[in-house]
């Protein structure tokens, strides 16, 4: 099977990356906590110091009470010893800030819902008071105040509401619910993890009489965190928790035990109905949230790779046959026939590798949607989370041997950067929305003897992929394989060996993070082509190939298989002027298939054009595509039109003048793949249509015309997997046509053709329901 590819993936707007959890145990979240209050007291410390010195002259101009003092330099301290703690500790993970979570919340009025749970904490703890009272001591929790010399640092000054209010909320939160509780989240349950952040939160204010509205506020804030990643509800919902205290007055109600002192002695609690107010309005303020908050993006969790099988070693990179001709990765037809020696090593890695490609396809034929769609967002997070290796990676393959000979379009597809990195992560994500086709129903029927007949779309089992210099293939062959079920086996060209190492890594990772066998991709760990001759000789274990890349690797793979091929040799494509064409609308078309990218399979390489407005038209489209750097090889019509047009000494016609040339024949069938197109001009669509199938590789033709009859002929008749009407043949591509990411452009006949989605991965099989018939 041998697909070519359009662009790795088009250009849309990648969606947000759903962060990646880091993984925390209870001792790592202890250990975080214990050096943020360490590093607190000690940075509190040495600015006390500073200033009884004089050193601090933003405190020396101006003579404070000694409560402004105390939390001014606490604030310093609470900001400064957080964002130490959170640069050093993302840049150790690798992360940007945003993954601590969002700043914003869906709703402006999501922050006031916190008022009826503040309002039932106070409640629940004036109970716990009294409960203390009544068992323990009359002052309460009072008695368990340890840091009652606290008070003075903020309510003694502005700088302590600030301190309460504003400073005490980012940092808390920063720490517990974006580091601490999303580190527990790596490794708990949701509820375990909130649970345990709320502990540590209220064990962390080093104050009994606090521990119960702590770990309450605690609990709520994880939730919320958990529900919604919003780092900032939380902030707010914290601030107006501390802001309370400041803001609540003498209450215009009384009732014993919360803020009256009850008649009859011996009476401890609240009135029922009042704890039932509490219990009521805690409920309303969750309830609140939930409405007013809906789920974010979900959680993902990344576990270690699985442990190492007991198996011989992959074996290096380093080839063991003769190195391939001077015409670069492509496998010469030489080569094809070539007997090259294998090494009894090499054989047993490659077969181990489609041995256990087809365990892990077993399992992956029956595998849930919600599986597959998790290892497909892990690995987008992952790709959006290494850039860095990923081009460091890129880089070692452009700067090999085997890239310094590749044309201009072989590495301008080897080559990797930010934006390409997005989009190859946005297709994963675009993967993940589309429908899963395994187990779709086909057809269905009743035979007459109740034989109950239904035909079911399956995956075609493990499917081997074998490319040259494309990186973008490794993932989108991956994804597409996966979703639909299907294993694979990957093996790449030697100038991209180190860049398909790194991303095959991170496949691996995500399948292993959501539960599924790390086998189901796995890259050929060697470049020697005497492993791709036994891999194409496994048709017991591996049921498609799809070689994607030059004609030559294609024939050789096609000539050297005993496994199902679906080939594409080349990308000829036609786009075809016709007399009624608007010839505006048609040099936009030709200039945008020529030049778009023009080393895509999809891209226009013939141009024809009617002889009626040839002497118009070819001027005017020359000079544009001139103007990009296009050369144009002419018949000797187009030829002559264009040296007459050229003829005057302008700039841009002497631009033109040099960009034209006249075409041999072999220039009327070829995949130029570079800024170079042939030009014919023709009498008639019928000419046109006979010299498409003629001379087209049937990948992708279009016409340009106003003539619907015209237009209808030319869609019925040119025999090729995708025909345009006033389009560019650059849409010939999954991620235009709907389908994320593709596995290739198929111009075979049989199974599947044109771009390759998840259902042409499919194969089906039929499944038969009975209550006892046996045939006569």
């Amino acid at each position: 099977m041998s697909l070519s590819s359009a662009d790795p993936v088009a250009a849309a707007p990648a969606p947000a990356p759903i962060p990646a959890l880091p993984n925390f145990g209870l001792g790592h979240a202890l250990l975080l906590m214990l050096a943020a209050a360490l590093l607190e007291s000690c940075a509190a410390w040495l600015g006390s110091e500073l200033y009884l010195f004089g050193l601090v002259t933003a405190f020396t101009g101006w003579s404070p009470d000694p409560a402004s003092v105390d939390a001014t330099i606490q604030i310093f301290a609470k900001v400064g010893t957080c964002a130490l703690l959170v640069a050093l500790l993302l840049r150790r993970g690798r992360e940007p800030w945003r993954h601590l979570g969002s700043v914003g919340f869906t709703s402006p009025a999501a922050p006031v819902a916190f008022l009826p749970i503040v309002a039932a904490v106070t409640i629940f703890v004036s109970e716990i008071d009294n409960f203390v009272r009544a068992f323990h001591s009359e002052e309460g929790l009072d008695a368990l105040d340890s840091l009652r010399d606290l008070d003075h640092l903020v309510v003694g000054s502005w700088q302590g509401i600030v301190l309460a209010v504003l400073v005490a909320p980012v940092v808390e939160e920063v720490l517990f619910r974006g580091l601490i509780l999303r580190g527990l989240l790596g490794r708990w349950r949701p509820a375990a993890a909130v649970a345990l952040s709320a502990a540590l939160f209220a064990l962390m204010h080093l104050n009994l009489a606090q521990i119960p509205v702590t770990f309450v506020l605690g609990a709520v804030l994880g939730w919320v965190y958990v529900r919604t990643r919003s780092l900032g509800l939380c902030i707010a919902g914290h601030a107006i928790n501390n802001a309370a205290a400041f803001l609540i007055g003498p209450l215009p109600f009384e009732v014993d035990n919360f803020n009256r002192i009850p008649e009859v002695a011996g009476t401890f609690f609240h009135p029922w109905w009042f704890d039932a107010l509490g219990v009521g309005l805690f409920a309303c303020g969750l309830w609140w949230i939930y409405r007013l908050t809906p789920a974010g993006l979900p959680w993902l969790r990344i576990a270690p790779p699985p442990p190492a099988r007991r198996e011989p070693p992959l074996l290096p990179p380093p080839v063991l046959a003769p190195a391939p001709a001077a015409n670069g990765p492509c496998l010469t037809a030489a080569a094809a026939n070539a007997q090259l020696p294998m090494s009894a090593a090499l054989a047993h890695l490659v077969t181990s590798l489609a041995q256990r490609a087809r365990a892990a396809s077993l399992v992956l034929a029956t595998a849930p949607r919600a599986k597959k769609d998790d290892a497909l967002a892990r690995l987008a997070d992952l790709i959006d989370g290494s850039h860095a290796a990923l081009l460091a990676a890129n880089a070692l393959d452009l700067a090999s041997p085997e890239a310094a000979v590749l044309t201009p379009a072989a590495r301008d597809r080897l080559t990797l950067n930010e934006k390409r990195l997005q989009h190859l992560a946005a297709s994963v994500r675009e993967v993940i929305a589309l429908p899963d086709p395994v187990g779709q129903l086909l057809d269905e029927t009743v035979r007459p003897n109740g034989l109950k007949i239904r035909k079911v779309r399956v995956p075609i089992g493990v499917i081997g992929i074998i490319y040259e210099a494309r990186p973008n293939v490794t993932v989108d062959c991956a994804i597409l394989c996966l979703k639909s079920g299907n294993a694979s086996i990957l093996r790449g060209g030697k100038e991209c060996f180190h860049t398909n190492t790194a991303l095959a890594g991170l496949i691996a990772l995500a399948l292993g993070g959501a539960g599924l066998p790390a086998d189901a991709v796995q890259l050929v760990p060697t470049t020697d082509r005497a492993a791709l001759e036994t891999l194409l000789k496994l048709d017991t274990l591996i049921h498609c190939i799809i070689p994607r890349g030059g004609e030559s690797l294609i024939r050789y793979v096609a000539q050297n298989s005993t496994i199902p091929v679906i080939k594409h040799y080349k990308g000829v494509c036609f786009v075809y002027v016709d007399a009624a064409a608007d010839l505006a609308m048609a040099e936009a078309i030709v200039l945008n298939a020529k030049v778009q990218r023009p080393s895509a399979c999809n891209a226009a390489e013939q141009l024809l054009v009617h002889a009626s407005v040839a002497a118009t038209f070819l001027p005017a489209v020359a000079r544009s595509l001139a103007a990009k750097g296009v050369q144009l090889r002419c018949d000797p019509a187009a030829l002559a039109i264009l040296t007459a047009a050229s003829s005057d000494l302008s700039t841009l016609n002497a631009q033109l003048s040099t960009a034209i040339a006249p075409a041999t024949a072999p220039d009327y069938t070829a995949e130029f793949l570079d800024y170079v197109i042939a030009v014919r001009v023709v009498d008639s669509v019928d000419a046109a249509i006979a010299t498409i199938n003629r001379d087209s590789s049937n990948h992708s033709d279009a016409i340009v015309t106003a003539d619907e009859a015209a237009a209808r002929r030319f869609l019925a008749e040119v025999d090729s997997a995708t025909v345009y009407w006033n389009a560019s043949t650059r849409f010939t591509d999954g991620y235009e046509f709907g389908y994320g990411a593709e596995i290739g452009i198929s111009t075979d006949r049989l199974h599947a053709r044109g771009p390759m989605g998840l259902p042409e991965l499919c194969s089906y099989k039929f499944v038969i329901e009975g209550t006892g018939q046996i045939r006569p």
